[in-house]
């Protein structure tokens, strides 16, 4: 089983739910840590991030409408916290603002 090491990141979050990441077909993904940065310079934005099954069902929150500072922020993943994905699985973003928020993913993803 090879583990490869990777950042994913999306720049300009927005209002609608992205898609950040899904994990690819015979691949597990851990999640070990998520960034998201407000990049405004004076609004709050409130953040929210979902985790999705393969079938796409409504996700389930990881954080939802967590209040970011300009200039700030949030770590929803990391230390003691890790997500495990499966095949298919996805994770979506979104902000309360427009093109508010940057967001990387730290991940692991075992083939």
């Amino acid at each position: 089983m090879a583990n490869t090491l990777k950042n994913v990141m999306k720049n300009n979050i927005s209002t609608s739910a992205t898609t950040v990441y899904t994990t690819p077909g015979s691949t597990k993904t851990i999640i070990i840590g998520t960034t998201a940065a407000n990049i405004l310079t004076n609004n709050n934005i409130n953040f929210s991030m979902t985790l999705h099954d393969s079938a796409g069902a409504a996700g389930v929150h990881v954080v939802k409408n967590a209040t970011v500072a300009p200039g700030g922020s949030l770590v929803p993943v990391g230390g003691d916290q890790k997500i495990i994905l499966e095949a298919g699985h996805f994770v979506k973003a979104s902000s309360s603002d427009s093109d508010s928020v940057d967001l990387i993913l730290s991940i692991v993803e075992q083939t």
